[in-house]
């Protein structure tokens, strides 16, 4: 498997999203770009203009069952899996394919749609090659953008407690 960072947010993405954040305000004029302070500050509030924030990865090779995880409970993600049709493709039978079929996949996210996919797949309920993977993700993400390291955290430890219905009682680790 291969995770290639596509799309991440550039300097004038941020300036795009200081831009929206002034608006809001009543301001229009971007007088200083934003500092990782400011870009930190906005990412952990999650105000709306971090939606401006382009993200997005190609992932080749995935196990099917790994982009099926992908694909569920997120809004605000783009997903264009490789389809596993007889007509598209002809190295299996889709009727009798393994769930470890390779597909290829690329994930579209904005500044705050990562977080919340981050939050899922991060999780120690996740299945824990699909963990693997999004801990890759983030790795990658945040060698160009360490801004994000505070926000890609599982629940746990970005608030002190888990969601899950039947958490793993291993908070804060």
């Amino acid at each position: 498997m291969k995770i290639t960072l596509l799309e991440h947010p550039t300097e004038n993405d941020w300036m795009r999203c200081k831009t929206r954040a002034l608006v809001t305000m009543g301001k229009t004029k971007v007088i200083n770009a934003p500092d990782v302070a400011w870009k930190k500050s906005i990412l952990l509030a999650r105000h709306s203009p971090i939606r401006c924030l382009p993200i997005s990865f190609y992932i080749e090779d995935l196990p099917s069952y790994i982009s099926v995880h992908f694909v569920r409970h997120h809004v605000g993600i783009e997903k264009y899996v490789k389809s596993q049709r007889n007509d598209r493709q002809s190295d299996y039978d889709r009727t009798k394919a393994p769930q470890d079929a390779p597909v290829n996949m690329i994930m579209d996210f904005n500044g705050e749609s990562i977080q919340v996919f981050m939050q899922k797949r991060l999780c120690n309920k996740a299945d824990p090659n699909t963990r693997k993977v999004a801990e890759e993700m983030r790795n990658i993400l945040l060698q160009s953008n360490p801004e994000f390291e505070e926000v890609l955290k599982k629940p746990c430890q970005l608030f002190g407690r888990c969601f899950e219905m039947s958490p793993c009682n291993d908070t804060l680790k």
